[in-house]
């Protein structure tokens, strides 16, 4: 029996964890931290973390962890010096990172990769997103890591491609950021590879919230005994 703890117990993903973990007899949540309940030294005890919070929250929780714990984070949007600081945790935690833990979206971003390597740099890229109207960063962690599978792809830095405004006219070799919010939306993201005559779109569509929340609930399965170091879904997938 994994002995898990949530953070972000609160919100959204929070609950379809909860939900899930309930019915699962390989898991007991043994500890739930949310803003409201903010007790870090609860996950001391835990196997493994799920964590669908806030770089705050994410960060406050860190020292807590105890060696060897599983951490796998949803969390995005999060500043530089949280990246830091999960990239040091991992010297003594499994950190499995992912702005997206659903198997299509995982095949997606590799057939987006192959995609971009195949084509020729003058097709142009793209990428399309909509969620629900209270998500916070934008573009979403999963548009995010569609640009970085397609820049990979082709060879070059996303940081030094991407394209977040349109003013003017397009630049050859942008990697292109269009974002949209709405009711509520769970996650809708198309790649569009664009050229003079023809255009290939490869789109995913969450269709409820729970293909997370399982994704999340199969990463901790793997993670937890591993070896301390970061990890993402690629490893899980077998990539």
């Amino acid at each position: 029996m994994i002995k898990l703890g949530l953070l972000g117990a609160d919100g959204r993903m929070g609950q379809a964890v909860d939900r899930l973990a309930a019915a699962d007899d390989d898991v007991e949540v043994v500890a739930r931290v949310s803003a409201d309940a903010p007790d870090y030294a609860s996950l001391a005890e835990c196997d493994g973390v799920i964590d669908f919070s806030s770089g705050a929250a994410l960060s406050s929780a860190l020292p807590h962890l105890r060696d060897g714990c599983a951490l796998v984070s949803g969390t995005t949007g999060v500043e530089a010096s949280v990246e830091t600081a999960l990239r040091h945790a991992a010297k003594r935690l499994i950190v499995l990172r992912s702005g997206n833990f659903s198997l299509g979206i995982n095949l997606l971003m590799r057939l987006a990769r192959q995609a971009a390597s195949s084509l020729g740099a003058d097709w142009d890229i793209e990428i399309l997103e909509m969620h629900h109207r209270d998500k916070v960063d934008a573009p979403s962690g999963t548009a995010l890591m569609l640009g970085e599978a397609v820049a990979d792809g082709r060879g070059v830095v996303l940081d030094t491609v991407a394209a977040h405004d349109r003013n003017g006219a397009r630049k050859a070799g942008d990697i292109g950021f269009a974002v949209l919010r709405g009711g509520g939306v769970y996650g809708d993201h198309d790649v569009r590879l664009v050229s003079g005559s023809e255009m290939i779109t490869l789109g995913h569509s969450a269709l409820n919230r729970d293909v997370f929340a399982d994704g999340a609930l199969s990463a901790l399965r793997w993670a937890v005994g591993k070896e301390p170091g970061l990890y993402s879904m690629d490893d899980v997938l077998g990539g």
